[in-house]
């Protein structure tokens, strides 16, 4: 009896750690592909980002497809994403305040116009 219960605990741990394994893969991929990014994004051209957004478009779609998402995973690929916007600001958005500054003249003003925006300021927005 003693050996049917242990053998019993021994499956349903392996089924819960086989569960728990599958879920975490449907944002692993995501993961990987973030960490990569970050990684390599210094020496992206236009044409590289332009593939790597559409890429990481494909892999939100295929994970927003799953309705069992758990709350842990919809965190993590909230986080995710948020990191990603972030590396892509940093490398393209960069070089364009770079060459906003290099114009000279109203590039502080159209650099400060920028970051406002980015940061919600200016709710001054008329409505239509």
């Amino acid at each position: 009896m003693k050996k049917q219960i242990i053998i019993l605990m021994l499956m349903a741990a392996s089924l819960t750690a086989f569960a728990s394994c599958e879920s975490e893969s449907r944002v692993d991929d995501l993961k990987e592909f973030v960490e990569k990014v970050q990684k390599e994004a210094g020496t992206y051209t236009e044409e590289k980002w332009e593939e790597v957004n559409d890429e990481f478009s494909k892999l939100l779609d295929k994970l927003n497809q799953y309705e069992d998402l758990s709350e842990e995973e919809l965190k993590e690929m909230a986080k995710l994403q948020g990191e990603y916007a972030a590396t892509v600001f940093k490398n393209k958005g960069g070089k364009v305040m770079e060459e906003m500054k290099k114009a000279g003249g109203k590039a502080g003003a159209a650099i400060g116009g920028f970051l406002e925006g980015l940061t919600g300021g200016g709710d001054d927005e008329e409505e239509e």
